[in-house]
C-alpha cells in the first residue's frame, strides 16, 4: 500500500537519478546553465516537452530531459503511484561551482500531489 508520505522518497530517487551519470544531464545542463547567465533553473517534468526556464536547449539536452520526464514516470510508477495522484514534479538544478566542466549538479526535486502538498527531496550533491 502506498502512503503520500513515500512521495517524498519519489522526489529523492528521481532528486538522485538526474544529479547521477546515467540521466544524461551532465554536462550540459550545466553548460546551458551557466551560458544562461543564471545560477540555477528548473523543469517541470511533468510538462510534454520539459524545457528549463530562460535556458536554451540544445538536442543532448533535450534528449536527457525527455529521457528524465520518462524515468520519473517510471519512479512515481514502481512507488504505485498514477499520474493522476501529482499535479507537478518540479526538478530544480544548480552547477556545482568548484566544477567548471559541468559534470557535478546540486538536484532537488518538488513533488505536489493532488491535493497540494508538497515533497521536497532537499538538495543533493553529486
Amino acid at each position: 500500500m502506498t502512503t503520500h508520505r513515500s512521495l517524498a522518497g519519489v522526489a529523492h530517487d528521481i532528486a538522485h537519478h538526474a544529479g547521477s551519470g546515467l540521466s544524461g544531464l551532465s554536462p550540459h545542463m550545466a553548460r546551458a546553465v551557466r551560458a544562461s547567465g543564471c545560477d540555477t533553473t528548473s523543469v517541470e517534468l511533468l510538462a510534454e516537452s520539459p524545457h528549463p526556464m530562460k535556458i536554451e536547449l540544445e538536442t543532448t539536452l533535450r534528449r536527457a530531459l525527455g529521457s528524465l520526464r520518462e524515468t520519473a514516470a517510471s519512479i512515481l510508477g514502481k512507488y504505485g503511484f498514477r499520474r493522476e495522484d501529482v499535479t507537478s514534479i518540479r526538478l530544480h538544478a544548480t552547477p556545482a561551482p568548484w566544477d567548471t566542466e559541468g559534470y557535478s549538479l546540486h538536484t532537488r526535486t518538488v513533488i505536489t500531489d493532488a491535493q497540494g502538498r508538497a515533497y521536497d527531496s532537499g538538495w543533493l550533491s553529486a
